[in-house]
């Protein structure tokens, strides 16, 4: 333990706490797990991570170390992080492909979840995220469009999505290291904005994407249940665009598999003038406030639409909401 924690000192500064392991954490993990590795929690610069030990000579295989350390985080419900006295470049290449956390005294740190690689060798250099995960997308634009979310600690943000503490602990940390706000307090920790939802926007929209996963075209179909309307038709009451006369839907990802496995439902490309559904990667009903999606994700879903009429309309729509 105080090599690593001596090392993550002297490349990053950081102090390494060690803390007592989560009640029942080692009894959620299947015996050959539980036998194979010596585990140890600490906070790393507000981060609560389990620090990951391999016994024995016998290193796992990377496909092995993909299947258990998902295992190991969810029991300890926080980021693992692999310890090696030495590793190959080819196991290196393989977690680094995966993303999974190590740790090589002397060598190199790679924590992809705080988003910086540190190396002994070749100096530290930062891994910037590329796109927010689904959750923190949410998160975000609940702030910016439904209420603020300054100062609610991570459990009341949690209860407000139904996500787990571990979730919003993830998606707090992409939006501090994207610079949209930053992470306050000890215990009850929460997220401090400090610059205006136009700023926040501008800033974060870089880093977020279309929630749509999947659309399909049926003919005449209706969900069983209220979706919220999106495309063109929520463009058009956001802005002064005219509809096109066609009805989309978003519908969250896993009401969307249930209805076309219910259904039978099959994308119907002679019929792209009727009924299409949008699969989004997370649920419209959480963000809307009335029957339309929300205009920030209805801004990513159409951010990409060729037609010049639809880019204004999106600009006018934003200029509006913010």
């Amino acid at each position: 333990m105080e090599s690593f924690k001596s090392y993550i000192k002297k490349l990053t500064g950081f102090e390494v706490e060690e803390l007592g392991w989560p009640a029942d954490a080692i009894e959620k993990l299947p015996f050959f797990i539980r036998e194979g590795y010596q585990f140890t929690c600490a906070e790393i610069h507000r981060h609560n991570v389990v620090f990951v030990e391999i016994k024995g000579n016998e290193i796992p295989t990377p496909g092995m170390l993909q299947k258990q350390i998902p295992k190991i985080e969810a029991a300890f419900e926080c980021p693992a992080i692999l310890v090696f006295d030495h590793m190959t470049y080819y196991l290196r290449k393989k977690l680094a492909h995966a993303r999974i956390a190590f740790i090589v005294p002397g060598d190199q740190l790679f924590i992809p979840f705080m988003f910086i690689s540190l190396n002994e060798h070749k100096g530290i250099r930062n891994i910037k995220t590329e796109k927010y995960s689904p959750s923190t997308q949410c998160i975000l634009i609940y702030h910016l469009w439904k209420g603020p979310i300054d100062g609610l600690n991570f459990k009341e943000v949690a209860d407000l999505f139904f996500y787990t503490p571990r979730t919003i602990g993830r998606s707090a940390r992409e939006l501090e290291e994207s610079g949209v706000c930053e992470i306050l307090g000890s215990k009850a920790k929460h997220l401090e904005f400090k610059t205006d939802r136009w700023e926040v926007w501008n800033t974060a929209k870089t880093y977020m994407q279309s929630p749509v996963k999947k659309r399909l075209w049926t003919s005449g179909f209706r969900p069983p249940y209220e979706g919220k309307l999106c495309d063109i038709e929520a463009l058009s009451f956001y802005s002064n665009l005219s509809g096109r006369g066609k009805v989309a839907y978003a519908i969250f990802q896993d009401n969307y598999k249930r209805l076309v496995r219910e259904y039978n439902l099959e994308n119907d490309m002679n019929h792209e003038d009727d009924i299409r559904l949008e699969a989004w990667s997370y649920d419209p009903e959480l963000l809307a406030k009335d029957q339309y999606v929300d205009p920030f994700s209805l801004y990513m879903s159409l951010q990409d639409d060729p037609d010049e009429r639809v880019q204004i309309a999106l600009e006018e729509m934003m200029e509006g909401v913010l």
